[in-house]
């Protein structure tokens, strides 16, 4: 099955800007934010069945110089979640094929969502494995469209 043959919902084709998410330890139940409590971080769908994902920490700080150090490299790193790739759709399941990714252990992945529109609002969630912590979490993101 191709990506032009896969269903894609035109209500879930544009922009998307990101307004929270979070992660529930599933050993511990513990609740955490992403990123940050307000996240800067948009999702694209295309009608072809291509997506793109950037998220970063609202609190990232700049590097002093041009060049960043080794800590601020690392902060950096660890201050963003970004990638690209195929999707489809079936039902309520979002699927997603990652070919680029910040992360190269997701790279040839593919990702499996459920998520929900509501008028110009949108829920994603999934089981995963927390790339922050390592640990199995349910990951809870909502968005609303982006109208520019």
């Amino acid at each position: 099955m191709t990506a032009t043959t896969r269903t894609i919902p035109p209500a879930l084709v544009g922009s998307w800007r990101q307004l929270s998410g979070t992660y529930v330890d599933r050993e511990t139940g513990e609740q955490h934010t992403g990123l940050s409590k307000k996240p800067n971080g948009f999702f694209h769908f295309s009608p072809e069945g291509r997506l793109f994902n950037i998220t970063t920490d609202s609190a990232r700080k700049r590097p002093v110089g041009e060049k960043a150090t080794d800590a601020e490299a690392t902060a950096l790193y660890r201050s963003i979640i970004a990638y690209s790739g195929t999707y489809w759709v079936e039902g309520d399941k979002l699927y997603f094929d990652v070919d680029v990714s910040w992360n190269e252990s997701w790279n040839g992945s593919r990702q499996v969502r459920t998520f929900e529109i509501a008028g110009d609002s949108m829920t994603i969630m999934a089981d995963i494995i927390n790339p922050m912590t390592g640990r199995p979490a349910v990951h809870r993101v909502t968005f609303e469209r982006w109208k520019a």
